[in-house]
């Protein structure tokens, strides 16, 4: 499937802001399951954008805007062609021990291991605790004997007992907010899913992204979140814990890491007592493109921004230094 993804972001301050500095992670990889045709990335207030890959392999954009100003705008633009997964053969691996196995039933080579070590951690929001191996036992994901097994039981164990709920949660909820609420949105479900994986000596990554939805009228596209967790005998494999289903050609990988803190749409920081509002917001549509050409651009919108703090605004004895972070959650 070609793929059109639209993201539209804006950031407003209630007053002005010194200084803002940000990163992205907001263009679609290039690999085996799929081929980033078209990305352009428009930003305003004007300034440079700079761009790398970080320790995954995933494009980071990078800005920063040193004059004063109330409001930033992105829209980012990409044409992704996501080719026709292959059906996810029987996932007959044995779980593994202390360490993996390979699809011979040897164990993992040393560098195997240390390169899947940092999938295997509870870290982050990702969080060790009583509940969370309490979740484990109940779910009975102990009793599994395959890989295959086991996710079909922690699928429809998750599916079963919590609820897809907006607001419920922020980007910052860990795995003990998500078990106390009982619902959430994708980003928690791929957390927990993550624990109970890792919990399970199952090395698994997170996935941010995007799902395409037909009927958008009812039910509007956002970033997406899902997992990948690794079998010796197949690599990599997709699972999506919010809708307990494989990924398919409607899904369009942005980046990988092991958990949101490493892979956020959005980070960043900006100077100033402002309170900082967000709105986001995604559209997605199969292109009719026939010929669609590999490009990467940036451009500009014409936003104002002030060498001088205005005088109106100029705060009376007021101490305008400060920092807060910016961030979105992943919400479908």
């Amino acid at each position: 499937m070609l793929l059109e993804i639209e993201h539209h972001m804006c950031f407003t301050y209630d007053q002005f802001v010194r200084e803002s500095h940000m990163e992205l992670r907001i263009e679609p990889r290039s690999q085996t399951e799929q081929t980033l045709h078209e990305f352009h990335l428009a930003l305003g207030p004007p300034t440079r954008i700079t761009r790398h890959e970080d320790w995954m392999g995933n494009t980071v954009h990078w800005f920063s805007i040193t004059d004063y100003h109330k409001r930033i705008e992105l829209l980012i633009q990409s044409v992704v062609e996501v080719h026709p997964l292959p059906n996810v053969r029987v996932i007959d691996d044995p779980l593994p021990t202390e360490q993996a196995n390979d699809s011979s039933g040897q164990k993992a080579s040393t560098t195997d291991q240390m390169a899947l070590y940092d999938f295997t951690l509870l870290t982050g929001p990702v969080i060790d605790s009583e509940k969370l191996r309490a979740l484990h036992s109940e779910l009975n994901l102990s009793g599994c004997d395959t890989l295959g097994t086991l996710i079909t039981t922690l699928g429809e164990g998750l599916y079963s007992r919590f609820t897809y709920e907006q607001n419920v949660t922020n980007y910052a909820s860990t795995t003990e907010d998500f078990i106390k609420a009982g619902a959430g949105v994708c980003q928690d479900f791929a957390h927990i899913a993550l624990a109970m994986l890792r919990l399970s000596k199952v090395p698994c990554r997170y996935v941010s992204g995007y799902l395409h939805v037909e009927d958008q009228a009812n039910s509007p596209s956002q970033s997406h979140a899902w997992i990948e967790f690794y079998s010796p005998s197949q690599g990599w494999i997709a699972f999506d814990p919010t809708h307990n289903v494989h990924p398919n050609e409607f899904y369009a990988t942005v980046a990988y890491g092991r958990n949101y803190n490493d892979v956020p749409p959005n980070k960043g920081i900006y100077q100033g007592n402002a309170k900082e509002t967000l709105e986001a917001h995604v559209v997605t549509r199969p292109s009719a493109r026939q010929e669609p050409i590999r490009i990467r651009e940036e451009s500009y919108l014409d936003l104002p921004v002030y060498q001088e703090l205005p005088e109106s605004e100029r705060p009376m004895g007021r101490n305008t230094a400060g920092e807060a972070a910016a961030s979105q959650q992943q919400q479908q």
